[in-house]
C-alpha cells in the first residue's frame, strides 16, 4: 500500500516523539527542573550559598531572582518561585542545624535567622496575590471538627465476655454468693434494688436468667433500666510465618452483659460483702532487646493491674475477661494508654474509683497535648474503664511527681515545668525560657476541673515532688531546688524545701515562704505525711536517708526532731506513713546497716527492700521494729501505699522472694507487711511482656473488691456526666488564643480562653466572630460532644488561625490550622471551591517552627518538605490552567500511545485521496 493510501485508510497515527518542531509551551519551567538553569531549587551548591547568604543578612524573599524562561507567562510563576527558593533555604538551614559539628554559638545564630526567615515567609505568602490560585498556610477542608470532646453521660455499661459460645450456657461468673445492691435516683426518688443470686440453683445460673431476674425486679419498680445480654464477636486469628500473615480462623462468639442506662435513672452499684483491692500500674517489657541503649528499640506496654487480698473465692479469675493469664487473686490486668511514659502516683477515692497521675509523650484519649511531654491526671472506675483525663497544657516540657487527695475531694497534683504554663499564677523568680525547670502546684475539685495552679522557681532548677493536705485544708509541699528558694540561700548542692499554700472561700491563693533543709552534698525529698499538727518529711541526704518532724502549730513548719537512719548504701526511701501511731518508713538498701532497731525479718543479700516502724516522735523506743523483704538477689520496692493501718508494698524482684520463687527475668511482686511482726500475711508475684516488668505505683481500697469484680461491673455511680469545661476536657488554659477570619487572609478576630469557658461558650463567640458566614455548633459523636465549624453556604470562605506560641488554643482543642470552604465536582471530576473563584491550597506549614532543639529541628524540617511539596502542585495548577484545553487533550492522547488525526491533517488526506481517485478512476 502507498504512503497516501496507508494514511488514508488510518483514523489515528502516531505522534513523533522526537526530531520534530518542538511544542509551543504554556508555562515556564519548573525552577526544580533539572532542564532548568542551575538555581538554588535544583543546585545543592547553589542552595547552601542561599543559606550562607541567608545567615549574612540577605533576604529569603527575592522575587527579582526568579527567573522565568517564557517571558509572556503570568506573574503568578515569579511568585510562586520566589516562595519556593524560600522555603528550600529554610529548608537547608534546618538540615545545618542537626550537623553533630555545629558550635552552641553558630546553632544560636541559624536558629535566629531561620525564625527570621520564618516570618518572612509567612508574610510574604500571606500578602502575595495571585491571580490563579488562592494560597493558605494551613489545611484546607471543608469543615473542622475537634478532636477533644467532652464525654456524655454513659447510656450502656458491658461487661467484658462471661461466657463462651452459647448466652445460654452456665455462667461461672454467676456462681457463689452474688450479691448487690442497686441504688436507683429517678425524679428525686431512690429505689433499692436487692440482686441476689441465692434462690437460684448453680445449673440454672445464665446471663438470660440472670437478666429476667433483675428486669423483673426493676420493672416493678417503675424503673427503665434494664440489663441484657450482648453478642461479643470472636476476634480473627493470625499468625505471621515467613514474613506472611497466615489467618488461623475466627475465635467463637462470646457473650457479656449490658446495663443500658436511662438519663433519668441515676444508678449507682454498692456491693454486700468487700475485701481489700491493690491496684498497680507497671510497665512490661524489655527496654533494651539488642543490648544497645543508644538504638531506644524497646516496645513496653503500659498496664494497670487489679489484685483482691484474702480469699480468692470472692472474685476468682476469669479467664474470658483476661486472656492472657492471671495469678491468684488477680482480678484484672488492663493496657492503658501507649502515649503514658511513667506513671507517678496513684490514689484511690471513697466512690470506688481510682486515679493515676502520669507524663504523657502523645495524645491521651481525646486530648492533644501541646509540647514534647505533659502531665495528665486520669480517673478509672473500679473496673478498670477510664472515666475522664485531664491535660495540664504546658507549651514545652512538665512532669507530674506527686498527687495528693483532700478530705473535701479536692485533687492536688505537683512536679515540675518547662516553658510556658498559660494562666499559672508565677513567683517573683520564675524561668519560661531556656531548660530551667520550674516547680508547680496544680489544684482540681472534685469533678477534675482546675481551680488554682502556680508556679515557682529560682535561678537554679526546681521541681515539687510530694504533697499533703493538713485536716484545715491547706496543702504543703515539698520538692527539690538547686539555687535556693524563697529567699533563702542555697545550701548544698541540692537542697529540700517546705512551702505551704491555702485559699479562701473564693479561691484566692496565700503562698507561705519556702523552709530549706539540707547539707552540702545532693539532697532530695522523698516522702511527705501529716499527722494531726506533725509533718514529717523524708528526705535522701547525700545518700543517708534523714526523716524530719515539724510542729505545725504556730501556723508554720517549726523543726522539732531529726532522725538519720544512716547510709543507704546505694539506696533510696519510696515511702513514709503511719501505721498504729507508729510511723512507717519503707525503702531500699545495698546492706543490712538501716540505723533503725529490733530487726524483725533479716537482710537477705544484694540489695533489699525495707520497712522501717518508729515512734512518731522520732526518738529511739523500745517498739522499733525493721522488716528487710527480699532474697539473696536485686529486690527493689517502688511503692508503698498504708491504709487503715495496713502497709502494703510493690516493687520488682530477679531472684526468689520468702514464698514466691522466680518466674522470669525480672518480675513484679505485691506484699502486705506485718511492720510489727516483720511477716507477709499476703502477697503475690507477676510478670509480663518479655518476661519483665517494672510496677512504678501503688494504691488500695481497703473496701474495693467483691462480687462485682467477677461480672465485670464497677462500684459506684454508672452515668455521671463529665465537665463541659474546656480546661478539663482539653489541653487548654485560661489565656489561651485562637483567631478567626470571615474570608482567606481577611481582618482577624482574636478569642481569648476565658475562666469556665465551655464549648458553649466558645462556640457562641466564634458564631459572634464570624458572623453569617460560618456555622458553629457543638455536636454529639461517638459518645461525646464537640465542636465543628463549616462555611454557612458555597460561597463562604473562613480561616482558623493558630494563636500565639504556648497559648494556642486551636491545637488544643484538635483543631487544624488552615482554610474552610465547600466544594464542586466539575465535568471530568476535578474538586473545585464552590464560591466560584480560583482554587485554593494549603501550604499546611506550622507557623512557629523553630530549630530550638533536635526534635524541634526534625519538625521543622517535615513541615517545610510538606510545604514545598505543595508547590508543586500549585504549579501544575497554574500550567493547566494555562494550557489550552486542545492541547491537554492531544496530550493526553501521546500519553495514552495513539492520538486522532488533526482536523488539517484530515483534510489534507481527503484531497490526497480524491487526487489519487481521479488518477486511477476509481469511483
Amino acid at each position: 500500500m502507498s504512503l497516501i493510501g496507508s494514511l488514508a485508510s488510518s483514523s489515528q497515527f502516531l505522534l513523533p516523539q522526537s526530531g520534530g518542531v518542538p511544542a509551543r509551551r504554556y508555562a515556564p519551567t519548573a525552577p526544580w527542573s533539572r532542564t532548568a538553569q542551575p538555581n538554588p531549587a535544583n543546585d545543592s551548591e547553589l542552595l547552601s550559598k542561599a543559606a550562607k547568604e541567608a545567615l549574612r543578612g540577605a533576604n529569603f524573599i527575592n522575587e527579582g531572582a526568579a527567573k522565568l524562561d517564557l517571558p509572556q507567562a503570568s506573574k503568578d510563576y515569579k511568585k510562586l518561585f520566589a516562595l519556593y527558593n524560600g522555603l528550600k533555604t529554610l529548608s537547608q538551614l534546618a538540615e545545618d542545624a542537626q550537623s553533630k559539628t555545629i558550635s552552641k554559638t553558630a546553632a544560636a545564630e541559624l536558629n535566629r535567622v531561620f525564625k527570621k526567615g520564618v516570618a518572612e515567609v509567612v508574610s510574604y505568602a500571606k500578602s502575595a496575590q495571585f491571580e490563579g490560585v488562592r494560597l493558605s498556610l494551613g489545611e484546607v477542608s471543608s469543615s473542622a471538627r475537634a478532636t477533644s470532646a467532652a464525654r456524655s453521660a454513659a447510656t450502656a455499661y458491658q461487661t467484658p465476655p462471661l461466657v463462651a459460645t452459647d448466652q445460654n450456657a452456665v455462667s461461672d461468673a454467676l456462681q457463689g454468693d452474688v450479691k448487690f445492691t442497686m441504688s436507683i435516683v429517678r425524679a428525686g426518688v431512690t429505689k433499692i434494688i436487692n440482686v441476689d443470686l441465692a434462690s437460684v440453683a448453680p445449673a440454672d445460673r445464665t446471663l438470660p436468667n440472670f437478666v429476667n431476674l433483675v428486669n423483673t425486679q426493676l420493672q416493678a419498680e417503675g424503673l427503665t433500666t434494664r440489663f441484657e445480654t450482648k453478642r461479643v464477636p470472636g476476634q480473627e486469628r493470625t499468625i505471621t510465618a515467613g514474613g506472611r500473615t497466615i489467618s488461623l480462623g475466627r475465635d467463637p462468639d462470646s457473650w457479656a452483659l449490658n446495663l443500658k442506662l436511662d438519663a433519668a435513672e441515676k444508678v449507682t452499684l454498692i456491693p454486700v460483702t468487700t475485701v481489700p483491692a491493690v491496684y498497680i500500674a507497671q510497665k512490661a517489657g524489655n527496654p533494651d532487646p539488642d543490648g544497645n541503649p543508644t538504638t531506644k528499640d524497646g516496645v513496653l506496654t503500659n498496664q494497670f493491674l487489679k489484685f483482691q487480698t484474702g480469699p480468692d473465692t470472692l472474685s476468682p479469675p476469669n479467664v474470658l475477661q483476661s486472656p492472657q493469664g492471671l495469678v491468684a487473686g488477680q482480678v484484672w490486668s488492663r493496657s492503658i494508654d501507649a502515649a503514658l511514659t511513667s506513671v507517678r502516683s496513684m490514689k484511690t477515692l471513697a466512690d470506688g474509683s481510682v486515679l493515676i497521675l502520669s507524663d504523657v509523650t502523645g495524645a491521651s484519649p481525646g486530648q492533644q497535648i501541646r509540647g514534647e511531654r505533659d502531665v495528665v491526671l486520669q480517673k478509672f472506675d473500679s473496673a478498670g474503664k477510664l472515666l475522664f483525663s485531664r491535660d495540664l497544657g504546658a507549651s514545652d516540657e512538665a512532669f507530674g511527681m506527686s498527687m495528693a487527695v483532700a478530705a473535701d475531694g479536692r485533687i492536688a497534683i505537683a512536679g515540675k515545668v518547662k516553658g510556658v504554663l498559660e494562666g499559672a499564677k508565677a513567683g517573683p523568680i520564675s524561668e519560661t525560657k531556656g531548660d530551667v525547670t520550674d516547680s508547680f502546684v496544680t489544684v482540681f475539685n472534685a469533678a477534675g476541673e482546675e481551680v488554682w495552679t502556680q508556679r515557682r522557681g529560682s535561678v537554679g532548677d526546681d521541681e515539687a515532688t510530694h504533697l499533703a493536705w493538713d485536716s484545715s485544708g491547706k496543702l504543703y509541699v515539698a520538692g527539690n531546688t538547686s539555687a535556693g528558694r524563697g529567699g533563702q540561700a542555697a545550701i548544698g548542692q541540692s537542697d529540700v524545701f517546705l512551702e505551704r499554700y491555702e485559699t479562701d472561700v473564693n479561691n484566692n491563693v496565700t503562698y507561705s515562704a519556702s523552709t530549706v533543709v539540707g547539707g552540702a552534698g545532693k539532697d532530695l525529698a522523698r516522702g511527705l505525711f501529716i499527722n494531726g499538727l506533725d509533718l514529717y518529711l523524708a528526705s535522701n541526704d547525700g545518700g543517708s536517708g534523714v526523716i524530719r518532724r515539724f510542729d505545725l502549730s504556730t501556723g508554720s513548719p517549726v523543726l522539732q526532731a531529726t532522725r538519720d537512719l544512716g547510709s543507704l548504701e546505694g539506696g533510696d526511701l519510696t515511702g513514709l506513713g503511719m501505721a498504729d501511731g507508729r510511723l512507717i518508713v519503707a525503702g531500699n538498701t545495698g546492706g543490712g546497716n538501716i540505723n533503725v532497731g529490733n530487726i524483725v525479718s533479716a537482710y537477705s543479700g544484694g540489695r533489699d527492700g525495707f520497712v522501717a516502724r518508729m515512734s512518731a516522735s522520732l526518738s529511739v523506743s523500745a517498739e522499733d521494729r525493721l522488716t528487710y523483704y527480699g532474697g539473696t538477689s536485686e529486690d527493689v520496692i517502688t511503692g508503698v501505699s498504708i491504709q487503715n493501718d495496713r502497709v502494703f508494698v510493690t516493687g520488682t524482684s530477679k531472684g526468689n522472694l520468702p514464698s514466691l520463687n522466680q518466674i522470669a527475668t525480672i518480675d513484679g511482686f505485691v506484699a502486705e507487711i506485718d511492720p510489727v511482726s516483720g511477716g507477709t500475711p499476703w502477697s503475690r508475684r507477676f510478670t509480663g511482656k518479655d518476661g519483665i516488668v517494672a510496677p512504678s505505683a501503688i494504691a488500695v481500697d481497703t473496701a474495693g473488691a467483691s462480687v462485682l469484680d467477677r461480672l465485670g461491673l464497677p462500684t459506684g455511680t454508672l452515668n455521671v456526666a463529665d465537665s463541659t469545661r474546656l480546661d478539663a476536657i482539653s489541653s487548654i488554659r485560661t489565656g489561651d488564643q485562637l483567631q478567626v477570619r470571615r474570608s482567606l487572609n481577611g481582618q482577624t478576630t482574636t478569642i481569648t480562653v476565658k475562666e469556665g469557658d465551655t464549648l458553649t461558650t466558645l462556640a457562641d463567640r466564634m458564631k459572634r466572630a464570624l458572623g453569617s458566614q460560618a456555622d458553629v455548633r457543638v455536636m454529639t459523636d461517638e459518645g461525646g460532644r464537640r465542636l465543628q465549624i463549616k462555611p454557612a453556604s458555597d460561597g463562604n470562605v473562613i480561616e482558623l488561625v493558630a494563636g500565639p506560641k504556648g497559648k494556642d488554643a486551636l491545637q488544643a482543642l484538635g483543631l487544624k490550622e488552615g482554610v474552610l470552604r465547600q466544594t464542586d465536582i466539575e465535568k471530568g471530576g476535578k474538586i473545585v471551591p464552590a464560591d466560584g473563584r480560583s482554587p485554593i491550597f494549603g501550604l499546611r506549614m506550622n507557623t512557629k517552627i523553630n530549630l530550638d532543639n533536635l526534635v524541634e529541628m526534625r519538625h521543622a524540617a517535615a513541615e517545610l518538605a510538606g510545604a514545598i511539596s505543595e508547590l508543586h502542585s500549585v504549579y501544575r495548577e497554574l500550567k493547566d490552567a494555562s494550557t489550552p484545553a486542545a492541547v491537554k487533550a492531544a496530550e493526553a492522547a501521546r500519553a495514552s500511545g495513539k492520538q486522532q488525526v488533526p482536523l488539517y491533517l484530515q483534510k489534507q488526506i481527503a484531497n490526497y485521496t480524491e487526487g489519487l481517485n481521479r488518477l486511477t478512476g476509481a469511483s
